[in-house]
């Protein structure tokens, strides 16, 4: 079991509970990680999809090689441009 982590301090303390500070720290990655995944759907994400650079999105009905969009400009639903 990870009991420390380097400049972190204690994981877990000697009942075996997970230290608040590293909790928040998990949280805190857990929402970073969710707020940049990448999104998905079908069909062009332009004048559909809204989000704020720089976002990745995937095309789930588009064949190989048109199904990777990346969010260039602007936080509406424009700006998305084919990769």
């Amino acid at each position: 079991m990870v009991t420390q982590l380097n400049n972190f301090g204690a994981v877990v303390n000697a009942k075996g509970e997970m230290e608040l500070r590293f909790n928040e720290f998990l949280f805190e990655l857990v929402r970073q990680v969710n707020q940049n995944a990448p999104l998905t759907g079908t069909g062009s994400p332009e004048g559909a999809v809204k989000a704020e650079p720089p976002r990745i999105y995937f095309d789930t009905s588009a064949a190989a090689g048109s199904n990777l969009y990346v969010k260039k400009t602007g936080a509406d639903n424009t700006g998305w441009q084919l990769v």
